[in-house]
């Protein structure tokens, strides 16, 4: 867990305010006021006083990444730090819970802390308080934080933010077997606000989806008016030779999308070297068993352009079977 220090705890340690300004230079971060987190192991004189406390072994540092994730890594931060100043009834809520319960959100939506209270909503500067009746079947103390469970989580984000930050986050749950589609529609409340947009995030999440970039992408079809995209389909040559296994591909159409995150290459054991490779021999089998692939990239599922091609070339494929079976 991540180590928080008040500042006051500080003083107590013999830490000086010299020593304070340097350490945040180094190896504490601020992160809220009067809230401070330990970011690394530090051997050097300012760090002294807190130095045990960075060694103990349950003691884990915030991560950088250098990408879109950083802003997840953020509010955990932050999370951390509001832990000791919920009020009684406050229940940790929304991106803030689906990341208390392990999720990871391809986007954040907010740089805020999500709060639950029986009180009227409040949007403050780190904070934003959603006015919620929770009964007791609605929240969990499974965790070191007050937070809605599982399933009221995935319906709470379905009802408030929009699908790019509800669907890869709901397909999520569905992918690890922590949560049924059934279980977040019960609660989904009829004339509840929100509630046609949350029963669309369900209706475009899939446990198919291998990842969060993939469940994006399915929005993203959604959203230009792409329909047919199926997921995790095989492909064959015309001999019948396994090809591989696509991301999507259209249930008429020879088209096929592949999504590459950083997983595809970094996480493969034999190195990104090898798994470029094989990428580019099975890019270049579908194409020569007749497939038209597009390759996307993180950053290409936030350019229409890509989205309008997918969709001509779907379009201008249909056509030409059309008038095959016809003439």
């Amino acid at each position: 867990m991540f180590q928080v220090l008040t500042a006051q705890q500080l003083r107590e340690l013999g830490m000086t305010r010299a020593q304070l300004a340097e350490s945040e230079r180094c190896c504490l971060r601020k992160v809220r006021r009067g809230r401070y987190v330990i970011t690394r192991k530090c051997d050097q004189e300012h760090q002294k006083a807190a130095a045990h406390l960075s060694e103990a072994e349950e003691t884990t540092f915030p991560r950088a990444y250098g990408d879109i994730r950083d802003h997840a890594e953020t509010l955990r931060l932050q999370i951390a730090c509001r832990h000791d100043s919920v009020q009684p009834g406050d229940v940790f809520s929304h991106i803030s819970a689906a990341l208390i319960h392990g999720l990871d959100p391809i986007l954040t939506a907010t740089p805020k802390v999500e709060i639950s209270r029986r009180s009227p909503t409040r949007n403050y500067n780190s904070l934003y308080i959603y006015s919620r009746d929770l009964s007791a079947e609605e929240t969990t103390d499974s965790f070191a934080y007050p937070v809605t469970t599982l399933a009221r989580t995935l319906a709470d984000l379905a009802l408030d933010h929009s699908l790019e930050v509800s669907v890869p986050l709901i397909s999520h749950a569905l992918r690890a077997g922590s949560a049924s589609l059934h279980d977040i529609e019960e609660q989904l409340v009829k004339g509840q606000r929100g509630r046609r947009r949350a029963q669309l995030a369900l209706k475009l999440s899939d446990a198919d989806y291998e990842s969060s970039a993939e469940a994006f992408c399915a929005v993203k079809f959604h959203r230009h008016g792409i329909t047919g995209m199926v997921p995790q389909l095989d492909a064959f040559t015309d001999s019948g030779e396994f090809i591989g296994r696509n991301d999507f591909r259209h249930e008429k159409a020879p088209v096929v999308v592949e999504v590459h995150g950083v997983g595809k290459y970094y996480l493969d054991p034999n190195g990104p070297d090898e798994a470029a490779k094989r990428n580019h021999q099975r890019n270049m089998n579908l194409l020569n068993a007749g497939f038209t692939v597009f390759n996307l990239t993180f950053g290409d599922l936030f350019r229409p352009r890509i989205f309008a091609e997918i969709k001509r070339s779907i379009e201008k494929a249909v056509q030409s079977i059309s008038r095959g079976k016809t003439g």
